[in-house]
């Protein structure tokens, strides 16, 4: 006759006993089974330390001064803190590098587009005069 669907014997009275697995939950890695790795930076979870400065202030200024390059700018610069809580050092990084050199780009265009146009108010390129001296 077959052993096939009966039950087993119960286990022996006492010391035959296995030992309890150990309060971490045993596996291989100490903690529970498939318990994810520590994280040790880069995706996944929050990194040490206070974020990179994300140059918002000085992109908002030089949206002012050049709109073309102030949007970028302001759109890096809103990149940062987002990038930084999700994990992803690299990127916020790179994300404040960039805020900052189209920041510094617009407003420089910009001081420079004022001061030609002070120049040629200066100048009087501004308010030629349309009348005829007929």
């Amino acid at each position: 006759m077959s052993d096939y669907g009966s039950t087993p014997p119960p286990p022996p009275p006492g010391g035959g006993s296995t030992p309890p697995p150990p309060p971490s939950g045993g596996g291989y890695d100490g903690g529970a089974y498939g318990a994810p790795p520590p994280s040790a930076g880069g995706y996944g979870g929050v990194p040490a330390g206070p974020p990179p400065p994300n140059n918002l202030v000085l992109a908002i200024v030089s949206l002012l001064c050049c709109w073309p390059l102030g949007i970028p700018a302001v759109v890096f610069a809103a990149q940062v803190n987002g990038k930084w809580n999700g994990g992803d050092q690299a990127g916020a990084l790179e994300s404040a590098a960039k805020a900052k050199k189209f920041a510094i780009i617009a407003l420089v265009l910009g001081i420079i587009g004022t001061l030609i146009y002070i120049a040629l108010f200066a100048f009087g390129a501004m308010n030629a005069d349309t009348t005829t001296g007929l």
